[in-house]
């Protein structure tokens, strides 16, 4: 793996930093540059998703450092050092989402428009951050005999495991998956959320279905039917995303109101 993509004195570039920037500048490029077509400005997508990513970043190491603080018990600073990997997805959500959704008020901006928005952005930046997660040597998955099983440094031992699965590309693999289905949905949005409530229950069936083959860095198992933690929280958010989705669908059809389809071009921003 390539944890250091090159040192400039004293300062080291991390793989895993780099590619959680790029993946944050793609996704907030794509929520800005189609802003227009939800009546949104693109200049206050990308104030949306600065402190989205703030509050993503603290949200998702915060979770992580819970779920297990003996590995910071040492060296409480180590926390601090996020480069070093160790985030949670869910715990990035949440965080993300209520930075976001502050910054949306904030704005006047429509909260479920934004989140549509961000619901097709979350997937690129998703992608990316789990390359950076194959070259940082994390979140690998279990022992295989596949053509493309790849040696991760094993944290436990010091060395290298046997060959395993490559989980963080199967994650990014997924994560294209994802963003071509809601690509695909965009157009034909009948009630606003309808696209974030989409991603969520799109990504808690990956993520329910990695778990199985995923290792490093992932939650224990739970008494029930052998399932993980993070297998349990995502059948729990696939399921309120549908029940979610259900009860806005049947509100938009009583409502009887009109189209909320996106424009077919970005236009000018409205203010």
């Amino acid at each position: 793996m390539w944890p250091e993509l090159f040192k400039i004195g004293p300062l080291t570039v991390h793989s895993w930093g780099v590619f959680l920037m790029l993946g944050f500048l793609l996704a907030a490029w794509r929520a800005a540059r189609n802003a227009p077509r939800y009546n949104i400005a693109g200049e206050h997508m990308w104030d949306v998703s600065l402190w989205g990513l703030l509050g993503g970043v603290i949200g998702a190491r915060l979770a992580y450092v819970l779920i297990t603080p003996d590995e910071f018990r040492a060296s409480p600073l180590a926390a601090l050092q996020i480069w070093q990997g160790g985030m949670t997805f869910y715990g990035g959500l949440v965080g993300g989402i209520l930075a976001g959704a502050l910054v949306c008020r904030l704005r006047r901006i429509n909260v479920l428009d934004a989140a549509d928005l961000a619901a097709l952005s979350f997937p690129l930046g998703y992608a990316l951050g789990r390359v950076g997660c194959f070259f940082n040597g994390c979140c690998y998955g279990g022992v295989c005999d596949l053509p493309w099983a790849t040696q991760f440094h094993n944290p436990a031992t010091g060395g290298l495991t046997a060959p395993s699965h490559p989980a963080q590309l199967y994650s990014a693999l997924a994560a294209i998956a994802m963003y071509v289905l809601l690509v695909f949905l965009e157009p034909r949005r009948r009630f606003r959320g309808q696209l974030m409530l989409a991603f969520l229950f799109l990504y808690g069936v990956y993520r329910f279905c990695i778990e199985f083959v995923r290792e490093g860095v992932t939650a224990d198992t739970t008494p029930l039917l052998g399932l993980t933690e993070g297998q349990i929280a995502s059948l729990l958010l696939s399921l309120a995303a549908v029940a979610a989705w259900v009860i806005a669908a049947r509100r938009a059809r009583r409502s009887g109101s009109g189209s909320v389809t996106p424009t077919a071009t970005p236009s000018a921003a409205a203010h």
